[in-house]
């Protein structure tokens, strides 16, 4: 149990170690560049499947089911999202380009995920 513990401390003694590393070598107008690029990418890429099954509500018989399909695409935005601002900062700043940022991308994203899994499964309960 202790050698648990010690891999998830220093799992997160990277993490700070990386963000800080990170932070300290990029600029602002690159992250504003990266995020707002981040967003419109995967925003275009979750419309069409959004699209397509909020238009599928119309069956009566699938309403529990697609809107589980809508929770897991919320779900999966923020990984969508963190990997394409990483990739986008990776280009537009030269010195993050050889950090490693896998392991911020897991962390930001799957607290984000966790938030919107949650905000999800209180939304299905309170209307199914």
């Amino acid at each position: 149990m202790k050698s648990l513990i010690n891999r998830i401390g220093q799992f997160f003694y990277r993490y700070k170690k990386l963000v800080k590393m990170i932070d300290s070598k990029a600029q602002v107008k690159n992250v504003v560049k990266s995020v707002f690029g981040a967003l419109g990418i995967s925003f275009i890429i979750l419309l069409l499947p959004a699209l397509v099954i909020i238009n599928m509500f119309i069956i009566a018989k699938l309403t529990l089911f697609l809107a589980i399909l809508l929770v897991l695409l919320v779900v999966a935005w923020p990984f969508l999202y963190y990997a394409f601002y990483y990739i986008l900062l990776k280009n537009y700043h030269e010195p993050i380009r050889d950090m490693n940022t896998r392991i911020p991308l897991l962390v930001e994203a799957t607290i984000i995920s966790l938030v919107l899994l949650t905000i999800g499964i209180i939304v299905l309960s309170i209307i199914f």
